[in-house]
């Protein structure tokens, strides 16, 4: 059975468009519409270059999809056939269309991602199909629902207002707040009384927000989720973007985010009880908040946790095809990683580089090379294999420096990304170190969905990956899921002493990340970015 899972839709609302392909329960080819596209998102739009790269991947056509698997299942009944006419107008074939629930769709793409046998299932978004946030528990290919909650009861439209409120765009920049968060007082404001969850109930105060009528869309995200009676409550007028970021706004993105925690955490216990699992998979935007992931993984009585990589609404394209794959009776396969995207082989890689008359040397160790980079302070671009599926670069399509070079969040932030100085950086370390740099209760973290504790003996040298508040996004990397990286980093540890690197997305400010050997190159060369290596090639600016 070949089924095309799609994500996307006909309003501006609906965005991280992206296309999966699975056989038989096995995932061959995803990718988000936006690194082909190069449009942020790719808002408004149904998949198009994304699906043709998955069939290119596979090798086949539109006619060899035997069903287009989709979200939206309370959508009006002339959707399909307004997705069947798009099909028909691009592709000149549509195959047959079914929707699934958006939430369902979450709750399969991280739970048949996680390899666990049965776990407890966390939802959590702005919303989707009318739910903000939903429980379920798997086990073995089934998935049932436990409790769904409805907008506009949503801790994502919680953090969207602050998201807002401070001066940012909302379903975009949802990590500027909770990267600014540590630089306030998380007690300075006690948001209870916009949102809380009390006797099995999560509830939003409504006096304070725009309302949405039950069914229409989602406000555009240059639309003010609050009104001016949120102001008024808060004591302040909203940031206007381009103003200061005083203390007052730093303080209130402390508080709003320690309170998704806290509430979070209350939800989570409540229906663990209930549910008596000791296993945890989270999925949905609100489920990238990677400091509340470490709350969870720390203080929640589990065994196990389990982030979906690709938890925005790009993973709904994987979730509805693995709901549709299991309906036909196939067992979803669980990838071994998240490099799911397309790759470029070494000619393909030397034949743009002469066509733009590059200079470049052929290395043969690309490994060695960039951690002797690295360990001589260099920050590199690393492009390397099949992309990743989701928004985090995962050591394929990464900008790596050495943590211990003196100010290099600064030089990264504004000589190279081009972005606020406050932003934290992941890091990207050998797994079996995790322990030697790091506190947190799992011994792996495959994905950087979680921030762990730098202990505070390493923070000299890891102080480039240390954020304000003394947490750091990380992730671990072993042999099997990504051999060239973990070889990077061994050798950069003989180099060093640690095999710790900084890891940040191969991309500018604003832009996607790069999916092919031209973006690479452009972005190099628009950026103060020390070398390139591509494949096997060599790029420097010296």
């Amino acid at each position: 059975m070949m089924i095309l899972g799609i994500n996307g839709g006909f309003r501006p609302g609906y965005q991280d468009v992206s296309a999966c392909l699975i056989h038989d329960g096995k995932v061959i080819a995803a990718i988000e519409e936006e690194r082909l596209s190069r449009v942020k998102y790719s808002a408004g739009r149904l998949p198009y270059l994304s699906v043709l790269e998955v069939l290119k991947s596979a090798q086949i056509s539109i006619e060899d999809i035997d069903l287009v698997a989709f979200h939206g299942s309370t959508w009006e009944a002339e959707i399909d056939d307004r997705v069947r006419a798009y099909f028909q107008s691009h592709f000149g074939y549509s195959p047959p269309i079914k929707r699934y629930h958006h939430h369902m769709c979450h709750a399969a793409a991280t739970f048949y991602s996680s390899g666990f046998g049965e776990s407890m299932i966390l939802t959590i978004d702005n919303s989707g199909d009318g739910i903000s946030l939903q429980i379920a528990t798997g086990k073995g290919s089934s998935i049932e629902v436990v409790k769904r909650f409805e907008r506009p009861n949503s801790l994502g439209l919680f953090y969207s207002m602050v998201t807002q409120f401070c001066g940012f765009t909302k379903d975009s920049d949802e990590y500027k707040l909770m990267g600014l968060a540590a630089y306030g007082d998380k007690t300075k404001y006690d948001l209870s009384w916009l949102i809380g969850f009390n006797n099995g109930e999560l509830k939003i105060n409504t006096e304070y927000i725009n309302a949405v009528a039950p069914k229409a869309p989602s406000l555009h995200r240059d639309e003010m989720i609050f009104n001016q009676l949120f102001s008024t409550k808060i004591g302040i007028e909203k940031r206007i973007p381009s103003a200061p970021i005083t203390q007052v706004y730093k303080d209130i993105a402390a508080s709003a985010q320690f309170h998704l925690e806290n509430t979070l955490l209350k939800i989570a216990k409540h229906y663990l009880k209930e549910t008596g699992s000791t296993k945890l998979c989270t999925a949905g935007g609100v489920a990238l908040n990677c400091l509340m992931n470490q709350r969870l993984m720390n203080e929640l009585p589990i065994d196990d946790l389990f982030v979906q990589p690709a938890s925005t609404d790009a993973g709904i394209s994987m979730g509805a095809a693995w709901l549709a794959s299991v309906e036909s009776g196939k067992t979803p396969m669980t990838p071994d990683d998240a490099f799911l995207g397309n790759e470029y082989s070494n000619e393909e890689i030397k034949s743009v580089l002469d066509t733009c008359q590059i200079r470049y040397a052929k290395v043969s160790d690309p490994a060695e090379l960039a951690a002797r980079l690295l360990a001589e302070n260099k920050v590199i671009a690393w492009f390397q294999g099949k992309m990743e599926f989701g928004p985090r670069a995962l050591g394929n399509r990464s900008i790596l420096a050495n943590p211990a070079t003196a100010n290099i969040q600064s030089v990264v932030n504004h000589k190279i990304k081009f972005r606020e100085g406050f932003r934290p950086f992941g890091a990207s370390l050998l797994e079996e170190d995790i322990f030697e740099h790091f506190d947190g209760k799992l011994n792996s973290s495959p994905y950087m969905t979680v921030t762990y504790r730098t202990k505070p003996e390493k923070k000299s040298v890891l102080n480039g990956i240390t954020h304000a508040d003394g947490s750091c996004r990380i992730q671990t990397v072993n042999q099997r899921q990504n051999t060239l990286y973990y070889r990077l980093l061994k050798h950069l540890k003989a180099n060093t002493g640690a095999g710790v690197c900084l890891n940040t997305s191969f991309n500018l400010k604003y832009e996607p990340i790069v999916c092919t050997p031209q973006q690479a190159i452009a972005t190099f060369y628009a950026s103060g970015l020390d070398a390139l290596i591509i494949g096997s090639y060599y790029i420097s600016k010296g």
